[in-house]
């Protein structure tokens, strides 16, 4: 027979009263016990003890076993699901002890020597109860499921009709397709070894409060996330990502997405509709790899009659990259890549010259330089250490018409852990772009630009070359898992010059911070503090705030980011 603790072996709990310890990933319950495994074992009694993590129960008073090798009854049985080994102790004419092996219920291994701890109850003295159920069901080394579930948060007692629990290393189940949140409680109310089902209260500055839901779903080569976020708000955006491995060295990935405007109701014809497609493959070789990628995007679903972008633009690209060499016996690695592709839309992608190109073709080099984790200073010794980081990347893209893109990106960072709970690094990042056109493009004002009344002359020697450096110091204290501090300063020396009010300030994302990070206008100095802890059992806190040093108007960000994370 095979392992039995592998993700079919399913445990089924039923009695008066469930208790689980979340931070022991402890099962307790009294009253009525009754246990059937997946092998077509059924054991009764009056206690039982689970611990999740080492995989094994206890159960014990009043035994009764029912088994492939028949009936009987006993003072204590353990069951230890990763080494195929049940302990007995059985009540009969003579004081004896059997083991089970490997499923073997027909044949017990009698006077067996048993391990010491085999009949071991936890001492739960000092323990909190998390929730309390009627029923749970317990996928080996995966998940749990409670049902009738009162959920403890403080003071409160909250009733839900199930709780799951996952506890697995799948990563698959744990890939996400929700924006950020300010605040996000999640509450996953069903779910096996292969899915997750789950409503989410969240809260975001664009949309204030309101619930979503997600479904994750995994299988042995992938996994596929659906989500509807906001689903209570008339703007909603179903989600679909979902990947795929096939084989050792074929990758498929796909990201869509649908936007729908609903203000007469959810189940009213919306008032506006668009949808987005990204589709990968990934090809592997043994030093390199071939990407392939496809856009589909279509602005206007509900038709021309309604108020929207008409454009339906599909792009296709292929790239050819290898993998990072060590360039001789120097410490630094190389990796090259090359692509082309098209970009294609009937109603027009851009206007130059006079004319319309509804079909643009693309060609693109890149180079990356790097060097990782030199290190220096006392080596023998962690916290008297320093590490090094460096890398450069070119990277050119030319199009059908006479356009080309360059852009030149250095990034050098070092960094040290001073002890246990301190560590700190310093960065220094140059990003030059450079857009450029045969004719035209960039068009130089012939007068400054006047903000506030006052004529911003550094304007007037940009040419479409930007230049953006970036000095960062930051450091981090933790003393634990559950409290995280960090403090980030950074300065910035670009080109063209900021000015309060000069440039348009970057989209934002749900929490309020700018989609990227680097952006022309950008204030010259920043610092960040950021702090993150364990509010409660299943609840983390994260608040964190930007000064800008007076530039401009701006002095502190308008208000405290605060994420609320449900575990």
């Amino acid at each position: 027979m095979g392992n039995r603790a592998d993700a079919s072996t399913t445990v089924r709990l039923n009695a008066d009263h469930i208790a689980f310890y979340n931070d022991r990933y402890l099962i307790e319950a009294d009253g009525n016990v009754r246990v059937t495994t997946s092998e077509g074992m059924t054991i009764t009694g009056d206690t039982l003890s689970m611990d999740l993590k080492l995989n094994r129960f206890l159960i014990a008073g009043n035994v009764h076993l029912r088994s492939p090798g028949g009936n009987i009854d006993g003072a204590a049985i353990a069951d230890f699901l990763d080494f195929d080994r049940v302990y007995f102790v059985p009540v009969i004419q003579e004081p004896d002890r059997w083991t089970y092996v490997n499923g073997d219920f027909k044949h017990p291994l009698k006077g067996r020597e048993m391990p010491g701890d085999v009949f071991y109850f936890p001492d739960l003295t000092h323990a909190k109860i998390n929730l309390t159920a009627h029923s749970a069901t317990i996928g080996a080394k995966e998940y749990v499921r409670f049902q009738g579930v009162t959920l403890r948060i403080a003071a409160a007692r909250v009733p839900l009709p199930s709780e799951y629990i996952y506890f697995g290393t799948n990563p698959d189940l744990g890939q996400n397709s929700l924006a950020g949140a300010n605040m996000d409680l999640t509450y996953n109310f069903a779910g096996n070894n292969n899915s997750i089902s789950a409503v989410h209260l969240r809260k975001d500055q664009q949309n204030g409060v309101y619930a979503s839901f997600e479904q994750h779903l995994a299988g042995p080569h992938g996994y596929a996330v659906v989500s509807l976020n906001p689903a209570t708000k008339s703007q909603r955006f179903w989600t679909l990502v979902g990947d795929e491995r096939i084989g050792k060295h074929f990758q498929l990935n796909s990201f869509s997405q649908l936007y729908q405007y609903s203000p007469n109701g959810f189940f009213k014809q919306p008032a506006a509709a668009s949808t987005w497609t990204y589709l990968t493959a990934t090809q592997s070789f043994t030093q390199s790899y071939l990407t392939a990628q496809a856009v589909f995007t279509n602005y206007n679903l509900i038709g021309p009659s309604q108020p929207a972008i008409e454009n339906h633009p599909f792009q296709l690209h292929l790239m050819a990259s290898t993998v990072p060499h060590r360039i001789g016996r120097t410490p630094l690695f190389e990796s090259l890549s090359y692509g082309f592709g098209a970009n294609h839309d009937a109603l027009g992608l851009q206007n130059y010259g006079g004319y319309t190109y509804t079909t643009l073709w693309d060609h693109s080099f890149n180079a990356n330089v790097y060097v990782s984790n030199i290190k220096f200073g006392n080596r023998h010794n962690a916290y008297k250490t320093y590490y090094f980081n460096g890398s450069y990347t070119k990277s050119y893209t030319w199009y059908s018409m006479p356009h080309w893109d360059v852009y030149d990106t250095t990034n050098l960072t070092l960094s040290r852990q001073f002890n246990r709970a301190f560590s700190s690094y310093i960065g220094y990042n140059v990003a030059h772009t450079g857009d450029y056109y045969r004719q035209g493009g960039w068009s130089q004002p012939l007068n400054p630009p006047v903000i506030n009344g006052v004529p911003v002359y550094s304007l007037l020697a940009f040419r479409g070359v930007s230049t953006l450096r970036t000095a960062t110091i930051g450091a981090t204290y933790t003393t634990n898992p559950n409290f995280v501090a960090t403090v980030l300063y950074q300065h910035h020396q670009d080109f063209p010059i900021p000015y309060p009010g000069l440039f348009p300030q970057p989209p934002t994302n749900n929490l309020g911070d700018p989609l990227y990070a680097n952006y022309l206008g950008q204030p010259p100095n920043n610092i960040t503090g950021d702090i993150r802890f364990l509010a409660m059992p299943h609840v983390a806190l994260d608040v964190s705030r930007e000064y800008f040093f007076n530039f401009g108007t701006q002095r502190w960000a308008p208000s405290f980011t605060i994420q609320v994370i449900g575990q």
